[in-house]
């Protein structure tokens, strides 16, 4: 039952809003927002008998901060991997946002041709520039690569079979899985071969009057190891034309080449050299441009699929066009070190000590007993499901505090303005440098100080 002489205790809303805290909430977070997150402090306390009225502009202020989160915000991502999925993937340079700033705040000729003054195609601008990148005849893009995937199978396999190594069904995130992208599809899917070893033998021998490809599908989210065996691209590649049927190959991660570590066999332009029809892959993984769906390869096949209703439903935006569009002059114009992506995977272990250690002098002066600081040797990722298994040697700063718990301060980071997002390693939190931007430094030293108390 409720307490009448607590609930008196509990302001009246136009009362609340008078007071100069509420007047400053409302400064803030407006005026509508502020009295909206009154009430629902109100409730929250009627509701619980464990809540002090008192401290209802504390509920306030907790409920504006949590709304205002809801909405996207810069983040400082410590965290050591590139292509972080819940941080956005790829980052773009400052020089290509303010070239697509420029774009997006006016009017462009997205599918105009200027030479003719007549409907052009969204992806003139870059197309011939992309083709010749990754080698292949003839490229389209759609939003993204299961999009990819889904129409390259419509379009060639509809009600027909394709022959899948049991060791590739792979499943992406957000539980989508290759037989069941190939279900909606309409293509009929065969499994052969076991889950790590899969032999040319068990591809030829699944074929039928109507079977119409062999499908490669790269393991971008685990590896498998140890007694396996898989068939390269250029067996299938032979075998399938053998018997007049397509290789297609979902390479998932857009390797053009430029990325240490990777390999060589298994970028765009190796796989299309070795003889697969049509290749699909992302806009953002290790190209670092934004999310799309790219296929590449034989001139006939992408002209089907550009002709076919779905790649209208698929098709990107103009924001999309023009984030590729300067990706790929970034390429082409070997200024690559302009795509955050490519320089983050290359920056050098002395590049990042000198971050983690300039970094460390701009706190360590005012820290109190309580602070632990120290650089230490961390292992970073690409992340997004494009190299697994292969970490990346870096250098981090490590915080410990007294004061703190290690839970508590990463919670502190990522309730910080803007949120710091790091890792919990051997009871410490590390801030991995080689995913954090040279010029978020000295913002980070605030935060860090302000979330230390020092």
């Amino acid at each position: 039952m409720d307490d009448p002489k607590r609930m008196r205790q509990i302001p009246k809303m136009d009362q609340l809003m008078a007071q100069e805290t509420g007047r400053q909430l409302a400064r803030a977070y407006g005026y509508q927002e502020t009295l909206q997150a009154a009430r629902i402090a109100a409730d929250q306390i009627r509701q619980d008998p464990g809540k002090d009225p008192g401290d209802i502009f504390k509920e306030i202020r907790a409920i504006l901060k949590k709304q205002k989160r809801r909405h996207l915000t810069h983040v400082i991502n410590g965290t050591g991997v590139i292509l972080h999925t819940n941080l956005g993937r790829a980052p773009f340079g400052e020089e290509t946002a303010e070239h697509v700033a420029r774009l997006m705040t006016g009017y462009t000729n997205l599918e105009l041709d200027l030479e003719t003054g007549k409907r052009g195609s969204r992806l003139a601008s870059f197309q011939q520039d992309l083709e010749s990148l990754t080698g292949a005849e003839a490229v389209a893009v759609v939003n993204n690569n299961a999009a990819a995937v889904f129409l390259m199978l419509t379009v060639l396999a509809f009600e027909r079979q394709v022959c899948v190594s049991r060791g590739e069904l792979v499943e992406i995130g957000g539980k989508f899985r290759i037989p069941e992208v190939m279900e909606q599809s309409g293509g009929i899917l065969v499994e052969v071969g076991t889950t790590n070893r899969t032999y040319l033998e068990d591809y030829t021998g699944a074929v039928t009057e109507n079977t119409a490809a062999f499908l490669k599908v790269h393991t971008s989210n685990y590896q498998i190891t140890g007694f396996t065996c898989t068939p390269s691209v250029k067996e299938l590649a032979e075998e399938a034309h053998k018997r007049q049927l397509y290789l297609l190959v979902d390479l998932g991660s857009g390797d053009l080449g430029y990325i240490p570590g990777t390999d060589p066999k298994e970028t765009v332009r190796s796989v299309l050299a070795q003889g697969a029809d049509l290749v699909s892959f992302s806009g953002d993984k290790l190209l670092g441009g934004p999310q799309a769906g790219i296929l590449a390869g034989k001139r006939e096949l992408i002209h089907r699929i550009k002709k076919h209703p779905l790649m209208r439903a698929l098709r990107i935006d103009k924001f999309t066009a023009a984030v590729l569009d300067e990706t790929v002059r970034l390429y082409k114009e070997s200024e690559k070190q302009k795509i955050p992506v490519l320089e983050m995977t290359s920056r050098s272990l002395e590049q990042m000590e000198q971050m983690a250690d300039a970094l460390l002098k701009s706190l360590e002066y005012e820290a109190g007993d309580h602070v632990q600081l120290q650089i230490i040797d961390t292992l970073g990722t690409t992340g997004g499901g494009s190299m697994p298994g292969k970490d990346l040697p870096g250098k981090g700063l490590s915080i410990r505090s007294s004061r703190y718990s290690v839970m508590e301060i990463e919670e502190r980071l990522r309730h910080s303005e803007p949120p710091v997002i790091g890792k919990i390693e051997k009871d410490q939190v590390v801030l991995d440098m080689r995913t954090i931007f040279p010029g978020e430094m000295k913002e980070l030293t605030q935060i860090i100080k302000k979330v230390l108390d020092i």
